[in-house]
């Protein structure tokens, strides 16, 4: 998943800066085309040939020679001459001392393309002669730039294949620079995808991703940290459960000996064999309650069960409604089994399995003293076998449901709710998946592999 996100900013990094080269291209060409326009040739905000078509109109044949009606059209660090058909000189003004009076026709043709006297010059025919218009020198450069039709004619195919050809340059540079980050983005993707399954990373801190490799690196060393932490307290945790409930064990076990010979003892009086019966009983719940506490501290750390091998499904969930019953089962509560294949097996710890059903049959028991009709039925769906537990009672507080659908809760460390949390991470441990609802009653579903 990650290496997949680094290959699409790798595409649309390599796609963005292609079509932003091809977009820069296609300025430059506008840009070339508009340097390549001279639009600063103005006398007065005018162009020369503005000027040469105003001053033509306003040039005017009189008795004497010719005049202009409008002075004021020549700009004043400009001349204006009237070259008539025999190359004299008609009519000038401002016409500086170095320009002749006469003009050959080779004279005429080289003025009408460059300059005359190094001044530059713009021409404009009348039927009298040759109007001729002059600037300041050096305020105009002139080149000679001829180009032929088939020129122009290929100028678009010319002009699509520069545009192709830095296309393709643009992709390709594009290309190798996306593949440098996109090396760089993999080990860095790869290197979060590591962090989050809180694996140790160390990134090399270097380049542009510097800052970023080190505060991954930093942030892999304190989970590292962390858990060295956790492990540590955890086992302590651990060790100090199964200290304590060895070391009660030992004389729990003395005193529900000597518990059960009084209370078989003939010579004791029947109230005293009665006192001696409470204190087995109560040593029987205590040791029950140690092996709670070591079976919740496993659970809690997701230590596998011990002892697989292939539970048949149907003998197990008998054995325990026996057992159930044989305690002395109020007459009010009902239990109803039904089996749909009796050689239905599954891969399990038979005892940690046996005590997850006892617990949710005997929560319906428990939280219903009024009594209830308990169901249980098994059957297989596929490559999965359903235990289904459901009682006519007063069914399951939300706030319960609500915890035990919540993987990371705590298990409570009171009596109230801790069988059902206790089967709920028996199911777990065992690949399974328990779910608990309200329809009439409490219900609760168990899928479990096949075996």
């Amino acid at each position: 998943m990650m290496n997949k996100t680094a290959f699409k900013i790798f595409v649309c990094f390599t796609f963005l800066s292609a079509f932003i080269a091809t977009i820069l291209l296609a300025i430059n060409f506008l840009g070339f085309a508009f340097i390549g326009s001279d639009t600063t040739t103005q006398i007065h905000d005018q162009s020369p040939e503005g000027m040469l078509e105003q001053i033509s109109d306003a040039l005017e044949k009189e008795e004497d020679g010719f005049a202009l009606s409008e002075e004021s059209l020549l700009a004043e660090d400009c001349f204006c001459i009237l070259v008539g058909e025999n190359g004299n000189v008609l009519w000038s003004q401002n016409m500086p001392s170095d320009i002749p009076m006469h003009y050959s026709i080779n004279d005429v043709a080289r003025m009408t393309r460059w300059f005359l006297n190094d001044y530059p010059v713009y021409v404009r025919t009348r039927d009298d002669g040759l109007l001729v218009l002059g600037l300041p020198k050096n305020a105009v450069g002139k080149y000679d730039m001829v180009y032929s039709m088939e020129w122009f004619d290929s100028l678009p195919r010319r002009l699509i294949s520069i545009l192709v050809l830095n296309l393709l340059l643009a992709a390709v540079l594009a290309f190798l620079i996306g593949s440098f980050f996109y090396r760089r983005i993999v080990i860095l993707t790869n290197g979060i995808s590591e962090l989050r399954q809180e694996k140790h990373v160390l990134l090399k801190e270097k380049g542009i991703f510097k800052e970023l490799a080190r505060n991954v690196n930093d942030t892999s060393s304190a989970i590292v940290r962390k858990n060295a932490a956790l492990s540590v307290r955890d086992r302590a945790r651990v060790n100090w459960i199964s200290g304590i409930s060895h070391d009660v064990r030992t004389p729990l076990t003395i005193i529900m000996g000597n518990s059960q010979i009084l209370e078989n003892s003939r010579e004791l009086s029947e109230e005293n064999r009665k006192h001696a019966a409470a204190i087995t009983g109560q040593a029987v719940k205590i040791k029950k309650l140690v092996e709670d506490l070591n079976l919740i501290s496993s659970l809690e750390y997701d230590m596998q069960p011990a002892n697989w091998k292939p539970v048949y499904l149907s003998p197990l969930i008998r054995e325990i409604v026996a057992d159930i019953l044989n305690s002395g089962l109020s007459d009010a509560h009902e239990i109803e089994f039904d089996v749909k294949d009796e050689k239905m097996t599954v891969m399990a710890d038979e005892a940690l399995l046996q005590r997850a059903i006892f617990n949710l049959i005997n929560n319906s028991i428990t939280h219903n003293p009024d009594g209830c009709r308990i169901q249980i039925r098994v059957y297989a769906d596929g490559k999965e076998v359903h235990i289904r537990i459901s009682d006519n009672g007063i069914g399951m507080p939300e706030d319960v449901m609500e915890r035990l659908a919540d993987r990371t809760a705590d298990m409570p460390r009171t009596v109230h709710g801790r069988g059902l949390f206790m089967a709920n991470r028996i199911i777990t441990v065992h690949g399974g998946n328990m779910h608990v609802h309200n329809e009439n009653g409490c219900v609760v579903e168990i899928l479990l592999p096949v075996a």
